[in-house]
């Protein structure tokens, strides 16, 4: 079966599997007040273009149908093992299926999670998804140069940096480099 054909068998749950949490696709369920509140923290958000928005639920709530009827989005919950708490969320997309790659974007907005290699595992779950299941053969992230935890977490899963947008980001005021980072299925 097709990836197209698996995301519009309504039956089909993705589940990715790993050792600290799980990844599965993002619910309508899960969009609830806490989620909501992530995305409206200034510090969740620094680094996202989402920080622009002022989020209610049902804006939440569209989002989330909006990704997640895009044939060339994947929208997962990062879902904590120990207590199968919500803790943020990895998209893949979109695909660009002329040249069989994708951006990667990540948020986690539960901060007692932050910089306990979260991010990393989700990553790494995420590029073995689109290399071994998808087929793609590149993924890309763009990440604010002063986003040191994000870069840490992409490098760790792999990705390098291949290259800088100058004074790209608008942030607090001033323009700030994008790093872009990549990696490349192995062949």
């Amino acid at each position: 079966m097709g990836q197209n054909q698996m995301r519009k068998n309504k039956k089909y749950n993705l589940y990715i599997d790993g050792k600290g949490i799980y990844l599965r696709e993002v619910r309508l369920s899960d969009v609830n007040r806490n989620y909501c509140n992530w995305m409206n923290d200034p510090e969740v958000t620094q680094y996202t273009e989402s920080r622009f928005e002022n989020w209610s639920l049902r804006k939440l709530k569209d989002y989330v149908r909006k990704i997640k009827s895009s044939p060339d989005c994947i929208f997962f919950a990062i879902i904590s093992k120990h207590n199968n708490k919500h803790i943020g969320n990895i998209k893949i997309g979109p695909i660009d299926k002329n040249h069989n790659f994708a951006d990667v974007g990540i948020i986690i907005g539960e901060k007692s999670f932050w910089g306990k290699g979260f991010a990393t595992e989700a990553i790494k779950l995420v590029v073995d998804y689109a290399f071994n299941k998808l087929n793609l053969h590149k993924l890309t992230a763009g990440v604010y140069a002063n986003n040191i935890g994000s870069i840490k977490a992409f490098k760790k899963a792999g990705f390098s940096i291949e290259g800088v947008r100058k004074k790209h980001y608008l942030y607090k005021g001033n323009y700030i480099d994008a790093t872009i980072m990549g990696i490349i299925a192995e062949t």
